[in-house]
């Protein structure tokens, strides 16, 4: 009777994805997933071999918008706040690592290298925004893309081989250690029904999945990270469950041990983007743009330095100033709330730090949607119509200035009220002393977050070059 219950499930709850007929389907069955996979890495290397084949902007349209049109700014940031990492699901990388993995040396990964911060920091803000913001439109030349998506197919090939537990998507990968952050966000869960596995000594599940982890112990720990929803659990055993859920249900709840890692990735990721982005290119587009300490000091290094002009010193000072306000917000809004509290400032750091998850991500829907109109939709199209010959020219949805484009700066202030939401959640978890001071000092982000986001609008409205009064 054990033994069978191992093997089946009396009942599915009437949320579990793979209990519905149709998206079941779509989201377990081998042969639908691997269909996905195989379509993902065609395009993958089709566009990184049409990079060096067709080099400049004007013979390629194609390879920037697979990589910068479609996967890394649409399709991520849209699937983290409804489906989860399901991203990570198809991922070429993923896909050839699994695999590859399968008849590498399977060595343990020194502990050097054993840090999620090495893709966050280095291959992400680094090697990306870093570029993004300091060489503007570098990253779009065909040539430049290809070889940038490369190097990092020939270094996960190489830790695939040489290292167990898919070490490069959890420590390398650019986006690995972020997907898995931001999917609290979305509202689907991967689990498995605790009846079904009360006598499971080797559960399945655990022995089966490439990341080595245990799907098991998710709802104990609160956690899914570093989970890719690679589905071979589901696989392995029947009792597994991909569940709809609250959006964000688990940033709600007692993590019953938070990572450094995840909170690091929401502040990290709230500066380089959201504030950066509506320092640099928001605020950038207003008549008193030339007065922002970021034009000011970058046109100051720029000159004193003789810094020629394709390198872009405001986007970088804005850059830099971002993080420099956002982690100075972040260390009072600690501080102040830890005294207030009476709690360890690493303690507060880490249960208020899980309410910041949806300032970015839910706010980047408002740039997400709105150049899925002005240019997503039109390059990516476009691109596959120049790189399969189908002779086709497809216009833009929209230009920018149209009034109906206003509606995307709904996300900001969505996310910014619901972050707080989360924070309230998480204070009552806490239940500090003076719990109503240290709600106002642990909000201090999201409030800064959102009197910007309301600024720039302001004045993007009232102030933009050209049109100002």
């Amino acid at each position: 009777m054990k033994v069978e219950r191992l093997h089946q499930v009396s009942e599915r709850s009437s949320k579990d994805i793979f209990g519905m007929p149709i998206i079941g389907f779509l989201f377990k069955n081998r042969y639908a997933l691997l269909s996905y996979r195989l379509l993902a890495l065609f395009l993958f290397l089709y566009a990184l071999i049409y990079g060096f084949l067709h080099p400049s902007k004007e013979e390629n349209i194609f390879t920037p918008a697979v990589f910068w049109s479609l996967f890394w700014p649409f399709f991520m940031i849209t699937t983290l706040t409804t489906l989860g990492n399901v991203f990570c699901m198809i991922c070429p990388l993923g896909f050839l690592g699994k695999n590859i993995q399968k008849i590498g040396l399977k060595l343990r990964i020194p502990k050097l290298l054993k840090n999620p911060y090495i893709g966050i920091i280095f291959s992400n803000i680094l090697a990306y925004w870093f570029v993004l913001y300091t060489f503007p439109g570098l990253l779009r030349i065909p040539i430049v893309t290809a070889l940038f998506f490369s190097v990092f197919l020939l270094l996960s090939l190489l830790f695939f081989f040489l290292f167990r537990g898919m070490a490069f998507c959890k420590y390398i990968c650019p986006i690995g250690s972020v997907n898995s952050a931001f999917a609290r966000a979305g509202f689907t869960w991967l689990s498995t029904y605790r009846e079904e596995c009360k006598f499971c000594r080797k559960p399945e599940c655990a022995l089966s999945c490439p990341y080595e982890l245990n799907p098991s112990k998710f709802d104990e720990r609160n956690s899914m990270a570093n989970c890719t929803l690679c589905m071979e659990c589901a696989h392995a055993c029947p009792a597994v469950r991909f569940e709809i859920r609250g959006w964000g249900s688990s940033l709600v709840k007692k993590i019953s041990k938070p990572l450094h890692w995840e909170v690091w990735v929401y502040i990290l990721m709230v500066a380089v983007i959201t504030f950066a982005m509506r320092f640099h290119h928001g605020l950038g587009r207003t008549q008193f743009a030339e007065y922002t300490p970021w034009v000011v000091a970058g046109k100051f290094l720029q000159d004193k330095l003789n810094i020629p002009d394709w390198i872009d010193m405001t986007g970088f000072m804005a850059m830099i100033i971002a993080l420099c306000l956002v982690l100075l917000i972040v260390f009072l809004s600690v501080r102040l709330a830890s005294s207030a509290g009476q709690l360890p400032m690493r303690k507060v750091f880490l249960e208020i730090g899980y309410a910041f998850a949806p300032l970015m991500i839910v706010g980047a829907l408002a740039h997400v949607w709105e150049f899925f109109f002005l240019r997503y939709y039109s390059d990516f199209l476009n691109g596959l119509s120049q790189a399969f010959g189908l002779g086709f020219h497809i216009e833009p949805l929209a230009r920018r200035g149209d009034p109906w484009l206003l509606v995307f700066n709904v996300f900001p202030p969505i996310a910014a009220l619901w972050s707080i939401y989360i924070l309230k959640k998480r204070v009552d978890l806490l239940n500090p002393a003076r719990k109503n001071l240290f709600f106002l000092f642990s909000a201090m982000l999201p409030a800064a977050y959102l009197a910007l986001w309301a600024f720039s609008f302001t004045a993007g409205l009232l102030f933009r070059s050209g049109h100002g009064h």
